[in-house]
């Protein structure tokens, strides 16, 4: 059966005008529909994108307090304690990690027994940012420090004298 759309579109037509009895609370009807229908897929969707949305923020705080729990478990580290690292420990973990060994050439501990003063030459920069890392990780950070670059052919070797300590 063939469809007319001439007819069809007059028919359309006739009601939009108001010929067609009953064409305006048709008309109204179809319209409020409409609106309905736009208002619950509105809203449908925004509950999809609250839903995700929480769900991420879940996953973010999942993610922090997992690594909170493995900071807390740090050596060097108990839980409540941030102030009784023991710094010269921390250090000779860290030396060791490193592969220091005889490139460190002073360990002398502060008259406070918290800090430390070393000095550690012919080290590299990956060394260096790795030491100063690891101590940060076992909670000693480098108060001061006096870096000094020696070239070593066409290579940068660092020498560092620095106080380490406790972070506060």
């Amino acid at each position: 059966m063939p469809m007319n759309f001439d007819v069809r579109f007059n028919q359309l037509y006739s009601v939009l005008r108001g010929e067609v009895n009953g064409g305006t609370r048709f008309l109204a009807a179809a319209l409020c529909t409409l609106v309905l229908w736009f208002v619950v897929i509105r809203l449908n969707g925004m509950a999809g994108s609250a839903e995700a949305t929480l769900r991420l923020q879940q996953e973010r705080y999942g993610a922090l307090a997992r690594m909170a729990a493995e900071y807390r478990v740090l050596p060097g580290r108990k839980a409540g304690d941030a102030g009784t690292v023991d710094t010269m420990t921390a250090f000779t973990q860290v030396s060791a990690q490193i592969a220091l060994g005889d490139r460190v050439s002073r360990i002398v501990p502060m008259p406070d027994g918290k800090r430390l003063s070393i000095e550690v030459t012919r080290i590299y920069a990956e060394e260096l940012t790795d030491m100063v890392r690891e101590l940060a990780v076992r909670g000693v950070r480098v108060i001061s420090a006096e870096i000094r670059a020696l070239p070593v052919g066409k290579e940068r070797l660092f020498s560092v004298n620095a106080v380490i300590g406790p972070e506060a």
